[in-house]
């Protein structure tokens, strides 16, 4: 049986092939960047690893994390997909500094659901007056769901403008009706 070398012992042809299997492996992706290039039903191994992170990730790390994710956001290509994901990861650390890139997303149908996921778990008035701007850009469902938004956070600055809304006629019934819903929500929190 032969002595066991170690490999510093090997002979120089066999260490140049050992090195030689990792360097034409080319750079690995960011898991960071492919996370916004996520498609429903692929792969998703990259949002594994991302996951895994921020999940693993203490308070104290939060603001390093939130900055690899709204890195992420900006990435070109983004798709629905990945903007879902990185909302949802966002949820689990974010802070006032991602109210600016998050609060234009509440404006469009495609992006408000996932930009309100994230933003409803940011402490601090800035998300409140984030979600109360963009409450007149919205329409039907998606404007229901941000009042809805408003509620959850229990933001008693916008109980006038949800009064109005309540009662305005211009207004389809889904938007009455959660208009209607989030004013009462409101009333009982201040009793």
């Amino acid at each position: 049986m032969p002595a066991e070398t170690s490999p510093a012992a090997a002979p120089a042809a066999y260490q140049a092939r050992n090195s030689d299997r990792y360097s034409n492996a080319g750079a690995t992706p960011d898991p960071w960047v492919e996370c916004a290039k996520l498609t429903y039903g692929a792969d998703r191994s990259f949002a594994w690893t991302v996951r895994e992170q921020v999940i693993a990730t203490p308070p104290e790390g939060y603001g390093r994390v939130e900055e690899k994710l709204l890195k992420a956001l900006a990435t070109p290509g983004r798709t629905d997909a990945g903007l879902a994901f990185l909302c949802q990861m966002l949820a689990l650390v974010a802070s006032a500094k991602s109210v600016p890139v998050l609060a234009p997303l509440l404006r469009a149908d495609a992006t408000a659901d996932a930009a309100r996921y994230a933003l409803e778990r940011v402490a601090g008035p800035e998300a409140d007056a984030a979600f109360r701007a963009a409450l007149g850009s919205l329409t039907g469902n998606t404007k229901a769901g941000l009042i809805g938004s408003l509620a959850v956070r229990g933001d008693t600055a916008s109980q006038s403008a949800l009064a109005a809304l309540k009662d305005a006629a211009s207004e389809p019934p889904v938007v009455r009706e959660a208009a209607a819903r989030a004013v009462e929500k409101l009333n009982s929190a201040k009793s």
